[in-house]
């Protein structure tokens, strides 16, 4: 090779100045990314001063980590019932990437901490939105778009919720289908093989889960999407037939629902319907309100992909949006979008709310929870509920300080 300035590239001080080179063009070019996305961040954020407001202020904690709010029954009391949920799971898909830690066989809690795995692991009841199906085969996604995303997680990702103590999963989303009815047969199986219970499919077998606790009491969960092959959360009339159904089967029902717009620009709680990329989304509040006329104890919801709101409505919870909680390289989870609040619910026997925790978790790295010394999601959560529902933010404010 031709040598200028008495070296060249066939030598190796030739291929040390070659590697420094690419090293320092990789340095420039991700420095400039960083500074482009933070750019980014700092300008959307300054769009959305309440969000700026809420996730940087240090003067706007919960009224209490714990909220107490039954005279009755104190923390700790055996005929509550322990409800733990958390929003948006997909731990990694094969359209995307799949986190290497993942293997068969992995603790869930050397991967998100057992601090926060506790959590889980204590609760009468463990709920998340399984974002996607488990499945294992290898024909393209039976979606007919161009530009939106699917997802396919491998089965062995049941052992890993099984492993967190997962007792029920809802599968009314926008990405159960992703891979049609094989998908979802693969997904029941995974589910089934590994005891963990899942509900909202519009089929025999699949729209509601009924669960035995160990006192002997029973829980049904259902749950409503407004996707196909999902039980409809926008024909509230038939959603409230089903949940009263229900709730003459079993102790206490459990109501999930995936619904609302998506993003930083919703994060608040709508009044009437919500529309995002020509789907209609739902009237989440009147239908959160109607499944508690019709029987449900506690309604959970996902879908925005941000934390929202939590509202108290004759003595039920309602928590609007729980964003994403373990959503690997497959959704955003930056900013906001990597707040995950998991909502701990202490249910009386009568169906009403005791008290809750909102615990604060964060997605690290491409999307792997952790919980957040800084306890942004609590801190999100009540913010917007203040904002959104002010006398249910009046209520949690002058709410019984828990012994």
């Amino acid at each position: 090779m031709r040598r200028r300035y008495g070296w060249g590239l066939d030598d190796g001080y030739g291929r040390f100045m070659a590697t420094a080179a690419s090293v320092l063009a990789v340095a420039i070019i991700s420095y400039a990314t960083a500074l482009f996305l933070f750019a980014h961040y700092r300008t959307t954020l300054s769009s959305h001063p309440d969000i700026r407001q809420a996730v940087t202020a240090t003067n706007t904690p919960p009224p209490e980590t714990r909220i107490w709010l039954s005279k009755d029954y104190p923390p700790g009391d055996a005929r509550l019932v322990d409800v733990v949920a958390a929003g948006d799971v997909m731990m990694g898909s094969t359209n995307s990437d799949l986190n290497p830690r993942i293997v068969p066989g992995v603790d869930a809690a050397s991967l998100i901490g057992s601090d926060l795995a506790i959590i889980f692991r204590r609760s009468d009841v463990a709920f998340v939105n399984l974002e996607g199906p488990l499945y294992d085969g290898s024909e393209p996604t039976a979606k007919n778009c161009t530009s939106c995303f699917s997802f396919r997680s491998p089965t062995y990702y049941a052992d890993v919720l099984s492993s967190l103590h997962v007792s029920v999963v809802s599968l009314a989303n926008n990405h159960s289908g992703d891979y049609g009815q094989a998908g979802r047969e693969s997904t029941i199986a995974a589910l089934m093989r590994r005891g963990i219970g899942f509900a909202g499919l519009e089929r025999d077998g699949a729209r509601t889960s009924i669960l035995r606790l160990a006192n002997g009491r029973t829980v049904g969960v259902i749950a409503f999407a407004p996707n196909s092959g999902t039980l409809d959360i926008n024909d509230i009339p038939a959603a409230a037939g089903q949940i009263r159904e229900l709730k003459a089967k079993v102790d206490l029902v459990l109501v999930s629902f995936h619904g609302g717009a998506e993003g930083w620009d919703h994060v608040h709680v709508a009044r009437g319907d919500e529309t995002f990329d020509g789907e209609d989304r739902g009237d989440v509040i009147a239908f959160a309100h109607a499944a508690v006329d019709a029987g449900a104890d506690l309604v959970v919801g996902q879908g925005p992909h941000v934390p929202r709101a939590v509202e108290l409505y004759r003595h039920h919870l309602i928590a609007y949006s729980l964003g994403n909680f373990w959503t690997y390289a497959g959704v955003g989870s930056y900013a906001v979008s990597g707040l995950g609040p998991v909502l701990e619910a202490w249910i009386e026997p009568d169906g009403t709310i005791a008290g809750f925790e909102v615990h604060s978790t964060r997605q690290a790295g491409l999307g792997v929870p952790h919980l957040d010394p800084e306890n942004e999601a609590a801190r999100y959560v009540y913010y917007l509920t203040r904002a959104d529902f002010p006398d249910t933010g009046d209520a949690l404010a002058n709410a019984v300080k828990p012994q």
